[in-house]
């Protein structure tokens, strides 16, 4: 029914402008490698959905790397903003919209699922999240609604915690319950809650409800729930990837994970 590629946390700039103590890759070279090893995936592919943290930091011209990035896809591409983003260059260079949102948020049907993608970077304790009060009612609606289709959700910071001390104390959404007992209402037809922000390959189920965090193409963050995990750590074992996601007509849900070389 359809098939999609999920991506998040490219973390998009000039090399020279990236220097942090997690990593010694370039982010730049990583979301190259990143449309390089989509385009070469042995199957069709629908789409690609970018969990946010598209650019490094929020400078508008790092979005004309991104559009220069991404043009070299085979298929269209979507995307919803996470915390380092500039909403407004998101909007005007990458999604070509005139219509701009401050918090962008947006339903498609993509051959025949409903994909719903949420901002969650309302106020909050930055990096954590939030998602804004008119979002959540605009979200319990199609929750709540009698619509047939699959639905497929995204967002960028992670909803429910994951048994990581500071992924759950310091990352997560702020009011993320209340966006869980939302969005477990639509749990008989929702493929999945489809998230970045953690720097990892996880997934969480929680009544029903799959949360599922695709790793970055840039670096991945230690998401292993030892007392000692506290703080930001490199993990140095994980490599760089994406998800490949299929979603069937009675609503089965498979996905892949697939790691490639920078």
């Amino acid at each position: 029914m359809l098939t999609f590629v999920h991506i998040s946390d490219t973390h998009i700039a000039p090399d020279d402008r990236v220097s942090t103590p997690y990593t010694q890759a370039k982010s730049l070279a990583g979301a190259h490698a990143l449309v390089t090893a989509i385009n070469a995936l042995p199957l069709h592919i629908d789409c690609v959905i970018h969990t946010g943290d598209v650019a490094y930091d929020p400078e508008e011209a790092f979005y004309d790397d991104a559009r220069e990035v991404f043009a070299a896809l085979r298929m269209p591409i979507y995307y919803i903003a996470g915390n380092h983003d500039d909403r407004t260059a998101l909007q005007t260079t990458l999604m070509r919209r005139d219509d701009l949102q401050l918090y962008p948020h947006y339903e498609l049907d993509l051959q025949g699922v409903q994909a719903v993608f949420v901002d969650s970077n309302a106020p909050a304790a930055l990096p954590a999240g939030y998602v804004s009060e008119d979002q959540l009612e605009w979200l319990n609606a199609i929750c709540t609604s009698d619509d047939p289709r699959p639905l497929l959700i995204a967002v960028h910071h992670n909803v429910v915690p994951c048994g990581v001390p500071w992924l759950d104390s310091w990352m997560r959404m702020e009011n993320g319950d209340v966006f869980h007992s939302i969005v477990r209402q639509a749990r008989d037809r929702l493929c999945g809650v489809f998230h970045g922000h953690i720097h990892q390959s996880m997934d969480v189920l929680r009544d029903g409800v799959r949360y599922s965090a695709a790793a970055s193409s840039w670096c991945q963050f230690m998401g292993y729930p030892t007392p000692e995990n506290t703080d930001v750590l490199p993990d140095s074992l994980a490599q760089p990837g994406f998800s490949v996601v299929h979603v069937s007509a009675d609503g089965t849900t498979t996905i892949r994970r697939h790691v490639f070389s920078v």
